[in-house]
């Protein structure tokens, strides 16, 4: 085949999604004429398809330097580039891309990847710059006013954020995301009336999935602090795993949600003091898909019964009246102002006029078939594999809820599977966890073992002064041993985040020992 023949048969592969074809009969084309920029245009292309990304940059690079006036090339690069994770040539590119003229179509992609590249280097006024552009070019655009919100956070800018926030629920009403930022900026500032209006609001216009019942734990757990006493904060914490309950009911989990579902739970039966409970929850959770098809509930004696959502089918007029009383009751009243100003812009003012000249847009629905019956049981889908930190999270519960029954021997059993972690943190976890253990079962040299291990702790301080978490382990060894005064000065160096819950510990301790 002669070279166009080749292109030709490359563009032709990688439409038919064969990319490794594709990228075969572009890297013939290059050899059979180097000097045209198309054959390394389709192998960059092809290349990028296979995840072959520093071949793409160099296939791209090559392209740019046979056509130093193609904006479109200069595009394609950028984006390898980007993907590589070279940002300053990316941005070099993308700029070049931009200065040559490359279609307007690419121009509002570029100005998205650009701001991209400078949320990542913290860059947030010139992301916000960058998103204005793509935004006049694209007008009301959903992932751009997603990356607003975003940067507007970043600045602690949240008047804008939530200005940003409601254009993102007027294109996208039944979405979360822009309800769950909200909240969550309300949880932030400490404004807990406004966090959970935030979640009414949401109940009233949004899908609410897995992410709303999370937040509403979250609101649930940690609303109103300043209020709370040892009795209300069991309240909460009962609460809360009422509310996750109904969320693994209702909110249509995929496994890894459940599997955090479980965890959270597990976490506060322990603080609830009920161990037993724990582990029966720690148990689901090495298989949540099984657990949750099986029926297992968090709460004891309770069933999972996943019954899908049953809705009255209601006939046009129908449903024309329950909206009309909706509007009536002011149901809607958080968003009507936003629609009166937008009308305002419209070409008429007279609501017969309006309402036909809307309805021209709209797709009639009577001559769309029906939408088949969901399964009547939702089922969570199977090939859940617990990454590393969900394990260690899961034997960090073990351990905790096996001191709390006594039950030692599994304590050092899940302390030492914990101990095989590669991330160092939980290494040292299992670690103090054994030394904890040999203590309680008052072991042969045990606190030998902790004066060594304090050794060695100490020793990756002095590598690494700011080693916070060598330090934390250190005074937790310190209490245990009932060398208050060492914990006591160690304490003192650190951050007054990271010294709290020591100091805590540290206070408990004393007091139980009669000092």
């Amino acid at each position: 085949m002669n070279y166009d023949e080749l292109i030709s048969s490359s563009n032709l592969a990688f439409a038919g999604n064969n990319f490794g074809l594709a990228l075969e009969r572009a890297g013939l084309a290059v050899k059979n004429d180097s000097s045209k920029p198309e054959g390394f245009i389709c192998a960059g292309k092809a290349a990028l398809s296979l995840d072959k990304i520093n071949d793409a940059v160099k296939y791209f690079r090559s392209a740019a330097e046979l056509d130093k006036k193609n904006g479109n090339t200069f595009f394609l690069l950028g984006y390898a580039q980007a993907m590589a994770g070279d940002t300053a040539h990316a941005l070099q590119s993308l700029t070049k891309a931009i200065e040559c003229g490359c279609d307007v179509s690419l121009r509002a992609q570029i100005y998205k990847m650009m701001s991209m590249i400078n949320i990542d280097q913290g860059d947030f006024d010139n992301a916000l710059t960058n998103l204005g552009q793509a935004e006049a070019l694209t007008g009301a655009d959903y992932e751009v006013l997603q990356q607003k919100a975003s940067c507007y956070v970043q600045k602690k800018d949240f008047r804008k954020t939530i200005f940003v926030l409601n254009q993102m629920k007027l294109l996208q009403p039944r979405d979360y995301a822009a309800y769950s930022l909200a909240f969550n900026i309300f949880m932030e500032l400490g404004i807990y009336d406004e966090a959970k209006a935030e979640l009414e609001r949401a109940e009233r216009f949004a899908e609410l999935t897995m992410a709303y019942y999370s937040d509403l734990a979250a609101y649930t757990l940690m609303h109103d602090p300043s209020e709370d006493t040892a009795e209300s904060l069991r309240e909460k914490w009962r609460a809360t795993i009422r509310v996750i309950s109904n969320g693994l009911l209702k909110g249509r989990p995929d496994a890894g949600q459940v599997f955090e579902m479980y965890m959270r739970a597990a976490q506060l039966y322990i603080s609830l003091e009920e161990p037993e409970t724990a582990l029966k929850v720690l148990d689901a959770a090495v298989d949540p898909a099984y657990s949750y098809n099986s029926g297992f509930s968090i709460v004891p004696g309770e069933s999972v019964s996943a019954e899908a959502p049953v809705y009255e089918e209601l006939s046009p007029e129908d449903e024309e009246a329950l909206m009309q009383e909706k509007w009536e009751n002011g149901e809607f009243d958080a968003i009507r102002e936003e629609i009166s100003n937008a009308l305002l812009d419209s070409t008429s003012i007279d609501p017969e006029e309006l309402a036909e000249e809307v309805h021209q847009y709209l797709t009639p629905t009577d001559a769309v078939p029906a939408e088949e019956a969901a399964d009547s049981k939702y089922t969570v889908g199977e090939g859940f594999r617990m990454e590393q930190a969900q394990s260690d999270m899961r034997n960090t519960l073990y351990i905790s809820a096996y001191e709390a029954l006594g039950d030692y021997d599994s304590m050092l059993e899940k302390a030492r599977e914990l101990q095989s972690s590669p991330i160092i943190a939980n290494q040292y976890n299992g670690i103090y966890f054994e030394l904890k253990a040999g203590k309680y079962t008052n072991k042969e040299n045990w606190e030998k073992k902790y004066r060594e291990r304090i050794s060695f702790w100490t020793k990756r301080m002095l590598e690494d002064p700011t080693d916070f978490i060598s330090a934390s382990y250190r005074i937790r060894s310190y209490i245990d041993i009932g060398d208050y005064d060492n914990a006591e000065q160690l304490c003192a160096c650190l951050p007054t985040d990271v010294k709290g819950p020591l100091m805590e510990e540290l206070g408990k301790a004393k007091k139980q020992g009669g000092v």
